[in-house]
C-alpha cells in the first residue's frame, strides 16, 4: 500500500487479467509497419440522410453503422488494403470483408465494476445492410457476458480465457499470439482483417482525430465532427482516420481505396 502521509488520500483498484487481451494487443500493434492517414470529410448529406431515415422508418441507424458499411464495401472492391502476409511469399486477399469493432461492456461487480473494450467481428460485413450492421451492434452491445470474458461472440469458454490471461506474457505469446498472427486462417476466422473503432472525441468547435493502434491490416478510426462554414454554407466534416500495414500494400492502392471510401461517405451511399 502506498503511504498517504507521501502520495495524498488515494484508492487502489484491481488490474483485472482480462485487460491483458487489450496490452498484448498494442504491444504486437508496435511492431507493424503502420501509416497513418488523416482524412476530413464532408458527411452533412450522410447525417441529414440519416435522420430521414429513422423517421421514415421509425428504426435507429448510427452513423458508425454505416461508416462500417462504407469501409467494407470499399475494402471489398480495393482487397489488397486488407491483405495478409502468408509466408514469407504470398499474400492471401481476402474477397469477404470481416469487421472487427470493440464494444465497450462492463465487467466486474460492485467496487469492481469496470469497463472493458472487448472485440465483436461483424462477417461479410461487405454483403450486409447499414440496418443489418447497426442491429448486429446493438445486439452484440447486450449480449451477456460471463464472468473472465474479454470477446463477443468468437472466444473460448469464460474459464479458459480467464485461465489464458493469468499466464506470463511470454507464454500468452507462445501459445496464442505468434500462431494467430502467423495463419491468414486464424486471423480471418478470429479477429478479422479490418478494425473499425469509434475514438468518442468530438469537441464542440474543434475537429479532433482519434488514430488507433491495431494488429489489423486496415485500421479506421472514427473521430469528431465539427462544423465549418465552406462559402456555401455550413457544413459538418467528420475526422476518419485510416491506418494501413504499408507490409502488405503502398501508397497508391490506399490512395484509391481512400478515393472510393470519401466518395461513400460524401455521397451518402445505400441512404437515400
Amino acid at each position: 500500500m502506498l503511504d498517504e502521509r507521501q502520495v495524498g488520500s488515494h484508492e487502489v483498484a484491481p488490474f483485472r487479467p482480462e485487460r491483458n487481451g487489450t496490452v498484448d494487443t498494442l504491444r504486437w500493434a508496435k511492431k507493424r509497419l503502420a501509416v497513418p492517414c488523416l482524412l476530413e470529410i464532408d458527411v452533412t448529406k450522410a447525417r441529414e440522410a440519416i435522420r430521414t431515415y429513422r423517421n421514415r422508418t421509425g428504426t435507429g441507424l448510427s452513423l458508425t453503422a454505416w461508416i462500417i458499411f462504407c469501409v467494407a464495401r470499399a475494402a471489398a472492391e480495393h482487397p489488397r488494403v486488407h491483405a495478409v502476409r502468408g509466408g514469407k511469399r504470398k499474400l492471401i486477399l481476402f474477397h469477404d470483408v470481416d469487421v472487427a469493432v470493440p464494444i465497450e461492456r462492463a465487467i466486474g461487480a460492485g467496487n469492481q465494476r469496470e469497463t472493458l473494450p472487448m472485440p465483436y467481428v461483424i462477417r461479410k460485413a461487405n454483403a450486409k445492410t447499414p440496418a443489418e450492421i447497426h442491429n448486429e451492434l446493438r445486439h452484440a452491445q447486450t449480449a451477456s457476458i460471463a464472468a473472465g470474458e474479454a470477446a463477443i461472440a468468437t472466444a473460448p469458454r469464460p474459464r479458459l480465457q480467464s485461465a489464458f490471461f493469468r499466464l506470463p506474457c511470454f507464454v500468452r505469446d507462445l501459445v496464442f499470439w505468434r500462431p494467430l498472427l502467423r495463419s491468414p486462417a486464424r486471423i480471418k476466422k478470429t479477429m478479422g482483417t479490418v478494425v473499425v473503432t469509434s475514438v468518442n472525441t468530438t469537441i464542440p468547435g474543434m475537429l479532433a482525430w482519434g488514430v488507433p493502434l491495431s494488429i489489423h491490416p486496415l485500421a479506421i478510426g472514427i473521430g469528431g465532427i465539427a462544423k465549418r462554414n465552406t462559402g456555401q454554407g455550413v457544413a459538418e466534416i467528420l475526422g476518419l482516420s485510416v491506418v494501413f500495414d504499408h507490409e502488405v500494400t503502398d501508397g497508391a492502392p490506399i490512395g484509391r481505396f481512400i478515393r472510393h471510401l470519401c466518395d461513400l461517405i460524401t455521397r451518402a451511399d445505400a441512404l437515400a
